[in-house]
């Protein structure tokens, strides 16, 4: 039986990984919750302005749905939660584009015209972003 060395940084890793993954499938349910016409939470997303969204914006929260159940696949695997091989090196490059993807979503809520956009989805997604490099860089 071969024994693998799990290192404090591979730990790490793995525990950002589970986060980041609950995080992203939460949010992955709720935007399908609202492209399939749900209303509930709108307050704090697509800009807040909407009591439902109209046909366009439920488009994009479906398609937001599975960009967010691919990223926690990513990250999961990047993390060797399972046990994969990157021939390709989908899951490293994967890894550090949701780095500058929760980067950049950080920055898009903090300058938003929503309050809780600003004040609630700002510092999730820096944090998501956060951990998201936890991943990235480990081995």
């Amino acid at each position: 039986m071969r024994l693998r060395r799990v290192t404090i940084a591979t730990r790490a890793a793995r525990f950002a990984a589970a986060v980041v993954a609950t995080a992203f499938i939460a949010v992955a349910a709720f935007e399908i919750f609202w492209a399939l016409g749900g209303s509930w939470g709108l307050s704090g997303a697509w800009g807040g302005g909407h009591d439902y969204l109209p046909l366009g914006l439920r488009v994009a929260s479906a398609f937001a749905a599975v960009l967010l159940v691919a990223g926690a696949l990513i990250v999961l695997g990047r993390a060797r939660h399972w046990s994969s091989t990157d021939r390709f090196g989908i899951l490293r490059w994967g890894t550090w584009a949701l780095v500058g993807v929760m980067a950049l979503s950080a920055t898009a809520n903090f300058v938003s015209s929503s309050s809780s956009e600003r004040l609630q989805n700002g510092p999730v997604a820096l944090l998501l972003a956060l951990l998201c490099l936890v991943v990235a860089s480990a081995n």
